[in-house]
């Protein structure tokens, strides 16, 4: 019944590629000896490859790489091996923070036409439809976990949701896989844990059709959310801001509070960020829609940064640390330079002819600085600016200006990077 399930969610999700999320536990074998089943049956049809991550967490994480494997080795699968190195700061959930990173991580493996499958099934659904009814989520959190939504320039695909974990420990039962336990799979002090051994036998007890019934709300919840985020989509468009990918505070404070906070919703949505809270999206009416138009108001939450700019909201990954002090040499105006704080490359092009002249004729150095304030930038026809003019004239939001490179030839700031001379 797996087989034939897995072969028509295949079927209905044609791909170049299918990359399997395998953590060598009981879940993620069973998909992995499913899918190794079909591609020896169509060899023409489908190409699998497992990947495995390693968090760095527990001991017998290298023991799980070795098992893995072997039973890739034994399937005729590809395995692809993921080291993480996580780093969680005091008061942050690990959970979170372990997630968060793995779908980095797979997300970095899919290119067009790929698409990640996970072994999500129907418990774990009903799971997180709970999870996020009792933190109080909305449409889109009561819609629990797609069956497939985009996940980096691919998809991410879950083919056994229809299936419950009875269903996936009878499969592995019959063809006798060896698969690995997680010992923090036991530890109730995590949420989804609790719920599991917990609250959800209680409630199966009483009302034994429990995983079915959430898993068929979440559903239905989908359907209505789908159905929302069309028609918002469409409504979208007259708020966009000056630039890109904002909002224009002045088109948002024209309707009234429920639809701000759908329209900023959906926003945020189709540029693939985490939604807020309802307590951060209430700090977004306050703090960013309600401040001064020379505020400089931003809201934080994991994997966003909400910030304001005159009439402009921007959504941005947070900024990485970045030392404005820091001076670059450049030394080979034949090869392009690379700035590591800001993993970014300036084009050799940059350096036009009559800078190179000069610096060769005065025997000057040519650097590479970063805004710290009262920079006058020298132009060839002999008089200077001040770049906080130019930065205000160019519209360049606040946070932006310390990461934009500053070019100095001497003592002498001759080009801003994007900005002048325009090219």
């Amino acid at each position: 019944m797996i087989q034939e399930g897995l072969l028509s969610f295949l079927q209905a999700q044609p791909a170049n590629k299918y990359y399997l999320a395998y953590s060598a536990g009981l879940d993620s074998h069973v998909l992995l000896h499913a899918c190794a089943a079909l591609q020896a049956q169509y060899p023409q049809c489908f190409q699998f490859e497992a990947i495995h991550i390693h968090h760095g967490l527990q001991a017998v994480a290298d023991a799980w790489v070795e098992h893995a494997q072997q039973i890739c080795t034994g399937l005729n699968l590809p395995l692809k091996l993921i080291y993480l190195n996580l780093k969680p700061v005091a008061g942050e959930s690990l959970e979170a923070i372990a997630r968060q990173a793995r779908y980095q991580a797979f997300s970095s493996c899919l290119a067009a036409d790929e698409i990640l499958l996970t072994a999500h099934h129907q418990d774990d659904q009903a799971e997180t439809f709970l999870l996020n009814a009792l933190r109080g989520s909305g449409g889109a959190g009561l819609a629990a976990m797609p069956k497939v939504r985009s996940l980096g320039l691919g998809q991410l695909g879950r083919p056994l949701l229809a299936f419950s974990r009875v269903q996936l420990e009878a499969y592995a039962e019959q063809h006798q896989l060896d698969y690995v336990n997680d010992p923090t799979n036991a530890e109730t002090q995590f949420d989804r844990n609790y719920l599991r051994h917990e609250i959800l036998p209680r409630l199966q007890t009483r009302w034994p059709a429990t995983s079915q019934t959430l898993s068929r709300a979440a559903a239905w919840q989908a359907e209505q959310q789908q159905i929302l985020e069309q028609l918002l989509a469409q409504q979208l468009p007259p708020f966009a801001g000056s630039h890109a990918q904002t909002l224009s505070v002045q088109a948002l404070k024209a309707v009234d509070e429920l639809m701000q906070k759908a329209l900023i919703r959906q926003w945020l949505h189709s540029l693939s960020f985490t939604l807020p809270s309802a307590k951060k999206l209430q700090h977004i009416l306050t703090d960013v829609l309600g401040a001064a138009s020379d505020a400089r108001p931003c809201v934080k939450w994991q994997g966003c940064e909400l910030r304001r700019y005159r009439d402009d909201i921007y959504a941005l990954s947070p900024l990485s640390p970045h030392d404005p002090k820091q001076v670059l040499v450049w030394e080979d105006w034949e090869q392009d330079l690379y700035i590591s704080s800001l993993d970014y490359w300036l084009s050799k092009e940059l350096l036009i002819p009559s800078l190179k002249q000069q610096a060769k004729a005065e025997n000057l150095p040519i650097t590479v600085h970063f805004r710290q304030g009262g920079e006058r930038l020298q132009r060839e026809q002999g008089y200077s600016l001040e770049l906080k003019h130019l930065f205000q004239t160019a519209g360049i939001p606040p946070w932006e200006r310390e990461r934009i490179p500053l070019i100095y030839l001497g003592d002498e700031l001759r080009l801003v990077v994007g900005i002048y001379p325009k090219t």
